[in-house]
């Protein structure tokens, strides 16, 4: 194993995040809330409490999950281009 290769690939993506750290943060909180105002607002509203659980309670765990699996899959794939 040539560890001169992995140090540099590291070397490499840790620069890439510290430089790319607004995209990396901000961009998904923004877009995250975004959806939470629009779907919150627009169908939240409309809908009523299930088994004691609001509309909203229930999709800020997904829409947070979606938020991290998109970030990752991103971050990750970006070595390979």
């Amino acid at each position: 194993m040539n560890f001169y290769a992995i140090r540099a690939i590291y070397l490499f993506e840790m620069n890439r995040t510290f430089r790319t750290m607004l995209q990396s943060i901000v961009s998904p909180v923004v877009s995250t809330s975004l959806y939470f105002v629009v779907f919150g607002s627009a169908i939240g509203s409309r809908i009523p409490e299930v088994g004691g659980v609001s509309y909203g309670a229930f999709i800020v765990p997904g829409l947070v999950r979606l938020s991290l699996l998109t970030q990752s899959i991103s971050n990750a794939s970006f070595g390979i281009y």
